[in-house]
C-alpha cells in the first residue's frame, strides 16, 4: 500500500486528493480462443485499487499513515517535527483476529471464491459463516456481535442489521448448488461417499418446512425438519439438503443419488447409507446411475434371511464373514462388547419392570380402593416401552399382577445381540469383506459431523426462521462453517488446542488506534501475547485492516422492532 497524491486544475482552481492505494498483481487479459499447445503461461500486470480517500484527514495523520505504509516506525514522525502522541491516546479497537483469521482460512479453502465477495450481500454471507463458528445464535445476535468485531476492516461492510443478514441467507439458498459444486472435489473411480439423515427441531410453529415426524433426538412437542448430509469417504461435508419434518429416509437418499449423478457423472462410485435407508428404490436408482452401495440390514431382514437359510448363526463371529448371493454380498459380524452391553441392558430393564410390579402389588394390597386393572396397564406399558413383550407376559391373579417368562423366546431374541449384517454390491476385486465392513463403519464420521452441527460447536438448532429459503440458507451457512471448523481443528490440534480454544484466543487479537481515536482508524498491534501468537502462527498471515472513516455498526440499535417483515 502507498499514498497517492493527485493534483488537477479546473476553472482556474487547483484541487488535490490524497488516496490510500494498494497494488495488486493480476493475470493479464488473454486473447480469445484456446491457447496453443506449449504456449507460455499468461502474463500478469499490476493494477492499483483505491482503498480510502484521505483528503480530509489532517496532514500529520496522513504522514503517520504513510510511515506505516513504508514500514517506518512511528519515530519518523519526530523527524518531521510532529509531537509524539501521549500514551493516553492509545485506544484498543474492535476484535480483528477472529474475522481476519477465519477469512484467510476460508480463502485458502476456496469458500470465499465459491460464495463470492464482489457484492455487499456476498460479504455479509461470509460474515454469517464466520459468526456461526464464533457466536451461533440468530441473525439478530449476529448483528449485535458485529458491534465488537472489525467487520468493516475485514469485509468492507458498513452498517447492517438482521434484515440485511436475512437477504444474505436468501442469496445463499439461491446459490447453494453452485457453491457446493465449486467446493466439491473431483470424484475419482472407486470413490466412496457417505450419507445420513437427522432431524432438527424448531422454536415456533410457523416455519414452512416444519412438521411433526419421527424425532431422532427425543424432543417431544416440537415440529422439526429433516436434514440429509452427504460427505466424502473421510467425512468432509459436501452437501446438506432440507426436507419437511415428516419425510422418511428413502426419498432423501434418492435426492442424494441425483446430486451425485449431476455433479460427478462418473461410474464406480460407492454410496454408504445407514440401515433401512437404501431399500429397493434406492438400489434401483443406484443401479441406473452405475453406482454401488454399502448399507446394513434391519433386524427383521436379518431374521428373514436366517429363516430362509441364506444366513447361518454360526457365521456371526468376531471377525467379518461373507456370504454371496448373486450380485449381493452379505458381511456378517458379532461384536462381543456390544453383545455383552445389550444383554446387560435387557436384564437391567427387566429388573426395573419387576421391581415396579412388586412395589405396585404391595401398594394395592395395602390400599383396598386401588384398581388392579391400572396396575396391569402400567406393567403392559413398561413391557412395550422396553420391548420385552416378546418373551414376558403379565396377567392379573386376583388383585396382584403376575408375570410369565418364555425362556425359549428370550433365547431367540438374544440370538442377534451384538450381531449385524452389511449388504453391498461392490465387486470382490474392489473391496474384500473387511474393507466393506470398514466402509460401513465410516458412517461414524457423518455422525460426528451431525454432533458438531447440532449439539456441539455450531448449534444449528433450534432454528429461529420461518421461510423455507432462509432456512436452507441457514443450513448452508452451518455446512460451510463446519468445513472451516474441521480445517481449524486440524491446524490447532498439534498445539493441544480445540476449536473453542482457538476461537477464544483469536478474540483477544484486537486493533489499536491509528492517530485520533475519534476518526475510527485502526492498525494491528506490534506484538501479541504468546497465546494469541501461537494460534496466529498456524493460520494465514493477517492482512492489514482496511482503513475507513466509519463507526461501529449501530444501525440495529436505531431500528424499531415493530413493523418488521416476517423472518
Amino acid at each position: 500500500m502507498f499514498i497517492k497524491r493527485n493534483r488537477t486544475q479546473h476553472a482556474g482552481q487547483s484541487y488535490q486528493s490524497v488516496l490510500l492505494v494498494q497494488g495488486k498483481r493480476v493475470p493479464a487479459k488473454r486473447p480469445p480462443g484456446r491457447p496453443a499447445a506449449g504456449a507460455p503461461p499468461p502474463k500478469s500486470v499490476v493494477v492499483h485499487e483505491t482503498l480510502a480517500n484521505l483528503s480530509r484527514l489532517p496532514a500529520d495523520l496522513i504522514g503517520l499513515i504513510e510511515d506505516y505504509c513504508h514500514g517506518t516506525p512511528p519515530a519518523a514522525g519526530l523527524r518531521r517535527g510532529l509531537p509524539p502522541p501521549p500514551p493516553a491516546t492509545l485506544h484498543v479497537g474492535p476484535c480483528y483476529g477472529l474475522l481476519a483469521g477465519l477469512h484467510g482460512l476460508a480463502r485458502e479453502l476456496g469458500i470465499v471464491r465459491a460464495v463470492g465477495e464482489a457484492t455487499r450481500t456476498q460479504r455479509l454471507a461470509l460474515y454469517l459463516i464466520y459468526a456461526r463458528l464464533a457466536h451461533q445464535g440468530s441473525r439478530l445476535s449476529a448483528a449485535r456481535a458485529s458491534e465488537d468485531h472489525a467487520v468493516r476492516e475485514v469485509l468492507q461492510v458498513g452498517a447492517f442489521d438482521e434484515d440485511d443478514l436475512y437477504a444474505a441467507l436468501e442469496y445463499l439458498a439461491a446459490q447453494q448448488r453452485a457453491i457446493e459444486t465449486a467446493l466439491a472435489p473431483k470424484a475419482q473411480p472407486g470413490a466412496v461417499f457417505l450419507y445420513d439423515v437427522t432431524s432438527v427441531y424448531f422454536e415456533g410453529q410457523h416455519n414452512e418446512l416444519a412438521a411433526f415426524g419421527y424425532n431422532r433426538d427425543g424432543k417431544r412437542g416440537k415440529q422439526q425438519m429433516v436434514a440429509g448430509l452427504l460427505t466424502d469417504g473421510a467425512g468432509e461435508p459436501l452437501s446438506i439438503q432440507l426436507y419437511a419434518g415428516n419425510t422418511s429416509d428413502p426419498p432423501t437418499f434418492l435426492d442424494a443419488v441425483e446430486q451425485l449423478k449431476a455433479r460427478f457423472g462418473t461410474e464406480d462410485i460407492a454410496v454408504v447409507g445407514d440401515r433401512g435407508m437404501i431399500k429397493a428404490l434406492g438400489q434401483a436408482a443406484l443401479g441406473q446411475a452405475n453406482f454401488r452401495y454399502v448399507t446394513a440390514l434391519t433386524d427383521p431382514q436379518v431374521r428373514a434371511l436366517l429363516n430362509q437359510g441364506v444366513l447361518q448363526l454360526g457365521l456371526f463371529e468376531d471377525q467379518p464373514a461373507e456370504v454371496t448371493v448373486g450380485t449381493k454380498r452379505y458381511v456378517l459380524r458379532c461384536n462381543p462388547q456390544t453383545q455383552a452391553r445389550e444383554r446387560a441392558r435387557r436384564a437391567d430393564q427387566w429388573a426395573r419392570v419387576r421391581a415396579w410390579i412388586e412395589a405396585r402389588n404391595a401398594h394395592v394390597q395395602k390400599q383396598p380402593r386401588c384398581a388392579p386393572a391400572s396396575s396391569l396397564r402400567g406393567a403392559q406399558a413398561r413391557l412395550k416401552t422396553y420391548r420385552l413383550g416378546g418373551w414376558v407376559s403379565v396377567r392379573l391373579d386376583g388383585r396382584q399382577v403376575v408375570w410369565t417368562e418364555d425362556a425359549a423366546a428370550r433365547e431367540v431374541e438374544a440370538q442377534l445381540d451384538g450381531c449385524y449384517v452389511i449388504e453391498s454390491d461392490l465387486p470382490v476385486g474392489a473391496a474384500d469383506a473387511p474393507a466393506v465392513h470398514d466402509r460401513y463403519l465410516d458412517l461414524t464420521r457423518v455422525e460426528r459431523d451431525f454432533r458438531t452441527l447440532k449439539t456441539g460447536l455450531l448449534e444449528i438448532r433450534p432454528v429461529f426462521l420461518r421461510k423455507a429459503e432462509r432456512t436452507r440458507g441457514h443450513a448452508l451457512v452451518s455446512l460451510l462453517a463446519l468445513k472451516l471448523a474441521r480445517e481449524l481443528e486440524r491446524r490447532v490440534a498439534p498445539l493441544g488446542l480445540t476449536v473453542d480454544d482457538a476461537v477464544e484466543r483469536l478474540q483477544g487479537v484486537r486493533l489499536v488506534c491509528l492517530g485520533d481515536a475519534e476518526l475510527g482508524l485502526w492498525r494491528l498491534a506490534d506484538r501479541y501475547p504468546a497465546a494469541q501468537t501461537e494460534v496466529l502462527g498456524v493460520l494465514p498471515k493477517l492482512g492489514a485492516p482496511v482503513l475507513s472513516l466509519g463507526k461501529a455498526n449501530r444501525r440495529r440499535l436505531r431500528n424499531r422492532r415493530q413493523g418488521r417483515a416476517p423472518q
